[in-house]
């Protein structure tokens, strides 16, 4: 997920992505390649988060208009997905965001994209609302709340308009890092809770997104797993999220699922090169990375074998363990298994 400004000002061009995942067809600084997303207006990152870290309100923010920041997608089609296919789903979107296929639960940090800390095994934050709904979980299941002084905190940023900077606000949040590290260190319920809002935040709705669009394959499920990771499917984020990559992308019409797919990363490749922040423009190598699997398609549209992400050097067999973060708790002893999954419903309103 990522979080966007909407202002008057205009995008400088030398904020432009330079990497080599933004070049060729990619590069920003090339005329009608960056058309499409029409950013003219967006602040980049570094802007909207104000200075001496202290965020000033910018004008122009998205309202919340229902009981949730999420489209109602209750009339999208579903579909099924298996276990060892979420596993390698999970794994594979783990390795872009944390680096590696140990799990990264007990990862938090403020990498300055505007969202305040990003937590967990596929980035959670505080300036979005999903860490605190991952906390809100937790509490359920458990007695004591190691979390109970940024209670208040993180519920004040959730009343923020979106893309308000103020949601980038850390200061009321001193330790907080550390406390989500120890938790997901120590305490398997808390991993499970991540578990179980991930699917119910983004699997479940990744599936419902590719099935609207006869997406089928395990690969293909897994693509847009981690684009609904990324990017995510709330109205309030409407310049990034996975309906606009799909509006711009185009009725997939007579295309195969293969051919689509590719348009697709496409699309969503020239967005994160476009965009005028280099978090999102780094991360053009995790498309550049599906893509590669993608040509491959005989190999890898079913997701049964090993698959090579060369862009960070990590393979993913589908047999790690994704009960424990071994590399962000490395002090702490394992725990084996985690406890019975919470099947939480997608984020939707309450029918009239």
């Amino acid at each position: 997920m990522k979080l966007t400004a909407l202002t008057l000002l205009a995008m400088p061009v030398l904020l432009l992505a330079q990497n080599e995942y933004c070049q060729g067809e990619y590069d920003a600084t090339k005329a009608g390649t960056c058309d499409a997303f029409q950013f003219e207006n967006v602040v980049p990152d570094q802007q909207q988060c104000g200075t001496d870290k202290k965020p000033q309100k910018v004008e122009g923010g998205v309202q919340q208009t229902n009981c949730t920041t999420f489209y109602d997608i209750s009339s999208l089609p579903s579909q099924e997905i298996d276990a060892h296919t979420i596993r390698m789903t999970q794994l594979i979107t783990n390795v872009f965001e944390n680096g590696n296929t140990q799990m990264g639960y007990s990862a938090a940090n403020d990498i300055k994209d505007c969202r305040g800390y990003t937590c967990g095994y596929i980035g959670f934050t505080t300036g979005t609302n999903d860490a605190y709904a991952v906390i809100q979980q937790y509490i359920k299941r458990k007695e004591g709340n190691p979390f109970a002084k940024y209670m208040d905190p993180l519920k004040l940023l959730t009343t923020y308009e979106f893309n308000d900077p103020r949601r980038a606000d850390v200061s009321e949040l001193v330790g907080f890092a550390k406390v989500w590290k120890e938790t997901a260190c120590k305490d398997p319920v808390f991993v499970q809770s991540q578990l179980d809002v991930g699917h119910s935040m983004y699997l479940k709705p990744a599936l419902k997104y590719a099935a609207s669009v006869h997406v089928t394959s395990n690969l293909g499920k897994a693509i847009f797993y981690d684009t609904i990771v990324q990017h995510g499917w709330q109205y309030v984020e409407p310049l990034i999220n996975l309906p606009r990559i799909l509006a711009i992308t185009g009725p997939r019409g007579d295309d195969s699922e293969k051919v689509y797919l590719n348009r697709f990363l496409t699309t969503r490749r020239k967005l994160a090169c476009c965009y005028p922040g280099k978090v999102w423009n780094d991360s053009s190598s995790r498309m550049s990375d599906l893509q590669r699997l993608v040509a491959a398609w005989e190999r890898n549209k079913d997701l049964t074998r090993p698959v090579h992400l060369q862009a960070f050097g990590v393979t993913v067999t589908g047999k790690e363990s994704i009960t424990f973060d071994r590399a962000g708790c490395k002090s702490f002893k394992p725990f084996k298994r985690l406890p019975s999954p919470n099947d939480i419903p997608i984020p939707q309103c309450p029918a009239n």
